[in-house]
């Protein structure tokens, strides 16, 4: 029923996602999803701990930020397959499997490994976990708009250039001008900012950890 829950929600989001709906696609009775999971909230704490439990081991010979880049490149990932698992982790509250607990558990211990305090790494590793979510909160965004939308990106893209040439504000804004010159892209690429900017917040967060 995990793989079943999984594709309901890569389609419809979170917030459709229920126990019904969940065996009535397994051709399932609902007392069989009730057995297996007891509530909506088991079931959405299930489906974090079945995505982010397989991950790859980590290398024999690994550097503590070369480990923060891999887990926030792992977890990344798991985002770009699965848009709608932000919603559910980006909380003071999220659900505390095992799996979340190892991801936060390795990323703390990489920061007390540069020389932080335990509580100066839980606050370094919060401030590096709301950039990989926050970038996350895009890819969601993205598939919503894309969704609810007929206009491909390209398209909305051109037409705001055209009300940004209208408005004056591209003569008022030199970066505008800049960064909207050329070809409208296809799409959006979370993807290529996440990672230009992935490296600049680690190097920020470790910065005063190295060189005694």
């Amino acid at each position: 029923m995990i793989a079943v829950a999984t594709e309901l929600a890569d389609a419809h989001g979170i917030n459709g996602l229920t126990l019904r709906a969940v065996a009535r696609r397994a051709g399932q009775p609902l007392a069989a999803a009730q057995h297996a999971f007891g509530s909506r909230d088991r079931l959405v704490a299930a489906l974090v701990q079945h995505l982010l439990a397989h991950r790859p081991t980590s290398p024999r010979r690994e550097s503590p930020v070369e480990r923060l880049a891999r887990l926030a490149e792992q977890e990344w990932q798991v985002y770009q397959a699965h848009p709608w698992l932000v919603g559910v982790l980006a909380s003071t509250r999220p659900p505390l499997v095992p799996a979340v607990l190892d991801l936060a558990g390795a990323s703390i211990e990489a920061l007390v490994m540069l020389g932080l305090s335990p509580a100066t790494a839980l606050r370094r590793y919060l401030a590096l976990n709301a950039y990989i979510q926050g970038m996350a909160l895009l890819l969601q965004a993205e598939q919503r708009e894309a969704a609810a939308s007929v206009a491909t990106y390209r398209s909305w893209w051109a037409e705001e250039i055209r009300r940004l040439d209208r408005t004056g504000s591209r003569r008022q804004h030199p970066w505008l001008g800049e960064v909207t010159a050329g070809t409208p892209p296809e799409a959006f690429d979370v993807d290529v900012a996440f990672r230009d900017g992935l490296h600049r917040v680690l190097t920020g967060l470790t910065d005063d950890t190295r060189g005694g």
